[in-house]
């Protein structure tokens, strides 16, 4: 009888140690693995609380803001700029080409978060009397459009959705202009006023305050949209290796309230009144072109 006994506690005792063991084995193995596939997940927040307690864009503020699948027909936004002022005027600098829009009207293309794409050409034919360049960026592969998009006041791409463009730069219905980043949630974007939004880039001004340089404005051909306090509209279009502090320099004389980095290398291309004034360096299609008259 000792002996069974002295088996029997032998065997449960090699049982015991073989859970042990398995235990370790899950907590080894099984929780860093856990923890890396969340890790690099959207953070998600109350919609409620987002923009008082995180500032960062990385943060995703997501709520059930409903999307559509087409804007329908895009229409036109009146702008309502302060003072007098001709319709557009030329204040390009040594390596910036900068249009300076008083008072326009402002139409964005994209309808979809799969837009037809088109090249400039297309546009200008569309708006002969138009000053017209590139906006949002978009997917190459897939066409999808890039960012948190907004057209005709419907929600059409939320926060989140893509890997980048996380900012935007918004024209509302009274024609007023703003910025949001990923901390606020559609819901409150279109409670404010939200028309049209164009989303891609970092936002470098932000109520008359430079932001800090990420480096995403790098020797590459840039385009750029921004307002100042009057409400004149300006579409940029920098030259390629002109770089952030040589932009921002020749800008600065300008006093902007706002400014977005949009779209860029061969997706940057500009037309006035059927003239191209910045040709795309690879002809390319594009699936979001903003549109001033």
């Amino acid at each position: 009888m000792n002996r069974k006994t002295k088996k029997n506690r032998l065997g449960s005792l090699i049982g015991l140690l073989i859970v042990i063991i398995l235990v370790i084995l899950v907590v080894i193995f099984i929780k860093p693995f856990d923890k890396k596939t969340t890790g690099n997940a959207p953070i998600k927040v109350d919609p409620s609380k987002s923009a008082a307690i995180i500032t960062s864009s990385s943060v995703v503020a997501r709520d059930a803001t409903e999307k559509v699948a087409n804007a329908g027909e895009a229409s036109w936004v009146q702008v309502q700029s302060k003072g007098t002022g001709d319709k557009f005027t030329d204040v390009s600098t040594a390596n910036v080409t900068i249009y300076k829009a008083h008072n326009p009207q402002v139409l964005k293309t994209a309808t979809s978060a799969h837009p037809t794409l088109a090249v400039l050409p297309d546009i200008m034919a569309q708006y002969p009397d138009a000053l017209i360049m590139n906006a949002s960026g978009f997917n190459m592969a897939t066409g999808d459009i890039t960012g948190f998009q907004i057209n005709n006041g419907a929600l059409l791409t939320n926060w989140g959705e893509n890997k980048r463009a996380y900012e935007a730069f918004v024209i509302n219905n009274d024609g007023s202009m703003t910025t949001y980043d990923s901390t606020t949630p559609a819901s409150q974007i279109l409670a404010n006023g939200a028309q049209q939004s164009y989303s891609f880039g970092k936002i470098l001004i932000k109520n008359g305050q430079v932001q800090e340089n990420d480096g995403s404005v790098n020797w590459m051909i840039h385009s750029f949209i921004g307002n100042d306090q009057a409400n004149n509209l300006y579409l940029m279009i920098s030259e390629t290796s002109a770089g952030y502090d040589t932009i921002m320099a020749q800008i600065a004389n300008l006093n902007l309230t706002n400014l977005v980095l949009m779209d860029g290398g061969g997706s940057s291309q500009m037309g006035l009144k059927g003239q191209t004034i910045v040709p795309s360096q690879d002809n390319r299609q594009v699936g979001d072109f903003i549109v001033l008259k």
